[in-house]
């Protein structure tokens, strides 16, 4: 059985990299935030939309994907950096004659040699997909020795194809619209376009439904994802009430 880990030299690397997102993505957060309380007093509609019941989505938004996160960062600014080193440590790759593990800090994923289907590399890692093409294992391509490692899967008559991109692209698909579906809720003000946005939302909601659930190893992580997901939905629903009711 071989195992694989982090260096320290990668450790630190990914440390200092991650410091530095966090650090653009604070000074984007106060960026955003400032603009915000600017436009909102000098062009409300602009930031609100074309109803006034749109304020309390906008704010709502602008704390859950903004203000929310750069007081976290701000106040775990020392001890996240710790946190991270000390799952980088933990993190293992463990191919043994029954398949491939990967441990982490918080939940251990395997796949046997008998339920991968294919092995997928991309730029930033490697990964092995089974049949249910929402249950994977992703083998980050900073860890130790990582050549080898592709060595060893090939070995195991497991050939390695190219991707070009990563697996499930309807995933990023189904991002995209779903934050589309959010700002049509607060701009959109004909009841037409409310109600085909309400109907897309629900479709989407629905599918990405099924898509977290159908991984079991997300589960633990993402319970609660496969209801926010059905956000879309509620605010489209209440601005379409409103509209028809006014």
């Amino acid at each position: 059985m071989a195992v694989y880990i982090y260096d320290e030299r990668q450790i630190e690397s990914i440390i200092r990299a991650t410091k530095r997102f966090r650090l653009r993505y604070c000074a984007a957060a106060v960026t955003v935030l400032i603009a915000s309380v600017v436009v909102a007093l000098s062009r409300p509609q602009w930031i609100f939309g074309a109803d006034s019941h749109a304020r309390v989505w906008v704010m709502a938004a602008l704390f859950v994907f903004f203000a929310g996160p750069l007081g976290e960062n701000l106040w775990r600014w020392r001890s996240r950096p710790v946190k991270l080193e000390e799952c980088l440590r933990r993190m293992k790759v463990e191919i043994s004659e029954e398949g491939v593990t990967v441990a982490g800090a918080s939940s251990t994923r395997s796949l046997s040699w008998s339920e991968i289907q294919r092995a997928e590399e991309v730029p930033w890692g490697l990964y092995l997909r089974s049949a249910n093409r929402y249950r994977w294992l992703h083998i980050p391509a900073k860890i130790e020795h990582f050549a080898a490692l592709k060595q060893e899967i090939c070995q195991a008559r497991m050939p390695i194809v190219e991707a070009a991109a990563p697996p499930n692209w309807e995933e990023f698909a189904g991002v995209l619209i779903f934050a589309a579906t959010m700002f049509c809720a607060i701009f959109a003000h004909s009841t037409r376009v409310l109600a085909a946005n309400l109907l897309i939302s629900a479709l989407v909601a629905f599918c990405g439904f099924l898509v977290i659930s159908a991984n079991p190893d997300n589960l633990p992580k993402m319970r609660w994802a496969r209801f926010g997901i059905f956000l879309p939905v509620l605010m489209t629903a209440s601005m379409l009430w409103l509209a028809v009711r006014g």
